[in-house]
Parts: C-alpha cells; structure tokens; sequence
C-alpha cells in the first residue's frame, strides 16, 4: 500500500553516479540492515540480500533512468522504498515512493511512518532545482510587499508549479500563526512549498488583487498542480505540533493516491528491463520469436489491468482507514453514530445529543414508575459519564451580545463575529454565513434599528445556528 509518494526536480549535480553513491551510502552506514559492506561497479542489475532486507539497482538501457529499491522486513510489515532518477537535458527528475504492507493479514499496521531517510540527505546536501520559480528546499518562503504577486498568481492559479503549495496565513487578532512554519518547511521538503505571509497587512492586500480567493485568519490552503485544493482551520485550542501534523497528513495522503506515470515505477523500469534480455533473446532465438511476442503482450494486457486495479483499490482502503480513523477520533465511548453533517467546533454535535438526552430524562424525573424504567438508568448513566462541552452556549452568548444591539454594529463586533466562524460571500456583506454554509444565514442590519427588532433578530440568528434547545 503506498503511504507517502513525491516527484521533485534535482540538479545536474546529482548524476546517476552520484545517486548510487549516496544509495550505497545510506544502506551501509544504517546500522538497522544487515549488509556486509555492499559495493557497486556499475552493472545494470544489482540485487543483494540479507536476513530482513533486500536492496536493488536497475539501469536502464539508455542509461537514463535508474531504479533504487529497498525492502525492509519489520516484524509483520513489509516497508519497500522506491527511488527512480532520470536524466533529461534540461534537468532530472526524482520520483520517491514508500509501501508499506502487512505480510500476514492479521498483523497491526501502524499508522505513523517517517519519509524515506536517503531523500532527506539528498534535500540537504542541496540538489534539489528550481520548480518554475521556488526552489526546492527545506526553508519556508516569506510573503512580503516585495513579492506579493509570487502569492497572487499562486492563489489564483495563474502558474504551474509540479509540487502543491502550503499557503500559511496571520491570524488577524495578533498577526502571528501557532505554526511553527520552520518545522512545517523541513517536514515538507521535496514534497511541497512552504509560504507564509509576513503579516495580515498582507491578506488584506490579497484580498483585493484575488477578488476575496484568499485564505486569511490563520488558515492554510493546500495548492495542487490540479488545482483542487482544500483550506484547513486551525481550532480554537489546536496546539503547534497538532496543526502542522494535520497539514502533513493531508499533503501525503493526497500525494500517495495520484496515479504516477508506468514509466517511474520500480515495477516497470523492471519490466522493460526483462523485455531488453527478452529482445537480445529473441534475436538469437529466431524459432521462439513469434511465440515469446504473443506471451509478452498478454502479460502486458494483464499487468496494465491489475495496476488498475490496484490504484482503485488502495483509493478506497485509504479512504475508509481515514473515514474510521476519523470516526474513532471523534468518539471517545462505547457508543459510535454516523453522522454526514461535519462540526462547526468541538463538541457541537455530542452536545447536541446530550441535550437532547438531557431533556428525556428531566420528564421523567418526577415519575416514580418511569424512574425504575431502563431506560431512565440508561439516559442517567450517559448523562453522568458525558459532559456538555457548553460552547454552544458561549456562542449563543456572544451571538446575543451582538445582535441584540440597538445601534449600527461596529467594525470590532464584526470581528467578532468573523472570529466565531461567520463569513460573508458574494461581496454581501450585510449577510454572513456560519462558516460557509449557505444554509445558516444571519443578516445584519444595514440602518439602527428598535430594540424589539434587534432581539428579534438574535433570537433567529440563535434558533438557526446554535445547537441548543430551549428548556421545556
């Protein structure tokens, strides 16, 4: 199953030579494997094993294009590094792949895996090139007055780069972010771009160059050479090491369900390699010629099928190891509900519930019979072991503080209102939508208005927004 899957240009510097070097460098110095000192002469098919590992080079006939395998066995799990160099005459390409499968089907996987180490050496000895205008490095790239258009054509599509873009952005509140963007950029090395804006100075700039397509408030967008791409929001108490393990994940688990071009694949570059031998076969074994062709390309038909189907199959495996682990994240009982609406904050949805519970079991607290009833212990003991997280109520709060007013609402209060998750659409901004959702709609007044309208109003915004019930 592929984990972690990246493609990035290198420098001339880097030769097959050189990639070799590094290779073998990396498999005899680890004192993880259990090679003897393993040397190389050139050979177009090399293959060594030991106890738990098995390491490969392939050439390619052309000399072109060289293939690195390492297969390491971990207990139960099989992890199988890919590297693929390839020379071209304006610059060379490195695909680098991680596999990771179980070699019983009762084994525990985990879910953590690191980047292939020989691709971090190679990063930090400095080969890696240009990606059109970025280099590819492990620094982050600052945003400022000077190259604000760098940020604009990147926001709206207007330049192709062949790794996606993390776009960070200041939190308007104190122009910082609780990402450590240094950190964000090593993680990221040769896998994306790092950018980060120098202040909120800056978004409010964007803003107007992009016509309101660019992120702000401390959010990060994730740019793909596709161009779908997807914005993250940190949480109200998300810490630095959460946040920017979340932006990682998402990035590799994009990138290891892009279907790769045959021609960078270990398992082609091998291919083409049986069907060179076979080609010098045939020419000395004319008799056999016709007979290995028609074999050749069934084998070929199949391969292709199966590669197919393989790439179909890992998309739903990742995705429904994802959808579980998401599931698991948001329950923390014995009890789990499927839900399709997602949470505007933490706990919107449990309290929903335990209100609602809450509600059942005050009706029948006056009872005497229904108190002896089950299903009265069962909403008891759910009621008692499950706290109400109440930020609902906060947010009813602060929703009524505001709306509830008289006067013109200021430009604090729709700060305000913009940090409890409320965005305007469509450039009209006396209506604001509860992060995004077009069906949560509050509208602000655009003259003063009497104090019955105003509460009015609020209680709408409440009634239509917060998950809470009125008590009975």
């Amino acid at each position: 199953m592929v984990i972690f899957s990246t493609m990035f240009y290198v420098t001339k510097e880097l030769t097959k030579e050189k990639m070799a070097e590094l290779a073998f460098e990396w498999v005899n110095m680890s004192p993880h494997y259990g090679f003897d000192s393993l040397t190389w002469n050139g050979e177009d098919y090399y293959e060594q094993k030991c106890e738990k590992q098995k390491f490969s080079v392939i050439v390619s006939d052309d000399k072109k294009t060289m293939a690195i395998r390492l297969e390491n066995r971990d207990g139960d799990i099989l992890w199988t590094n890919d590297f693929t160099f390839t020379e071209s005459d304006d610059r060379n390409l490195l695909f680098v792949r991680l596999n990771r499968d179980a070699m019983d089907k009762e084994s525990i996987v985990p879910h953590r895996f690191h980047r292939p180490r020989l691709m971090k050496e190679i990063l930090r000895a400095g080969y890696g090139a240009k990606d059109n205008t970025l280099q590819i490095s492990d620094k982050e790239v600052l945003i400022t007055r000077q190259n604000i258009t760098l940020a604009e054509d990147v926001i709206c599509g207007k330049t192709k780069y062949l790794l996606p873009i993390v776009y960070v952005t200041k939190r308007f509140m104190d122009s910082t972010t609780i990402l450590d963007t240094e950190e964000l950029a090593k993680d990221l090395a040769g896998t994306a771009h790092v950018l980060v804006e120098e202040s909120t100075d800056i978004t409010r700039k964007l803003k107007r160059r992009t016509g309101g397509k660019n992120p702000f408030n401390g959010a990060v967008h994730i740019y793909y050479t596709d161009k779908a791409g997807n914005r993250i929001i940190p949480e109200e108490f998300s810490e630095s090491n959460t946040f920017r393990k979340e932006i990682v994940e998402s990035v590799c688990k994009r990138l290891s369900q892009v279907k790769v071009e045959d021609r960078y694949t270990w398992e082609t570059i091998k291919y083409q390699k049986l069907l060179e031998k076979n080609q010098k076969y045939k020419e000395e074994n004319t008799e056999l010629a016709e007979a290995s062709e028609e074999v050749l390309k069934l084998k070929d038909e199949e391969y292709a099928q199966l590669e197919e189907e393989a790439n179909e199959l890992r998309s739903k495996v990742e995705y429904y190891k994802d959808a579980l682990q998401k599931k698991k994240d948001r329950q923390t009982g014995d009890i789990v509900f499927a839900c399709s609406e997602s949470e505007f904050f933490e706990g919107e949805i449990k309290d929903m519930i335990l209100e609602l519970l809450e509600r059942e079991k005050k009706q029948m607290d006056d009872d005497p019979n229904q108190v002896g009833w089950r299903i009265y212990h069962v909403l008891k003991a759910i009621l008692e072991e499950n706290a109400i997280t109440g930020k609902g109520k906060i947010l009813e709060g602060d929703l009524k503080d505001i709306l509830s007013r008289k006067d013109r609402l200021t430009p604090k209060d729709k700060k305000r209102l913009n940090e409890l998750g409320f965005i305007s659409k469509e450039n009209k901004h006396n209506k604001l939508y509860f992060h995004g959702d077009g069906r949560y709609m509050i509208t602000l007044g655009s003259t003063p208005s009497d104090g019955h309208a105003s509460n009015n109003a609020a209680s709408t915004a409440v009634n239509t927004i917060v998950c809470r019930l009125h008590k009975v």
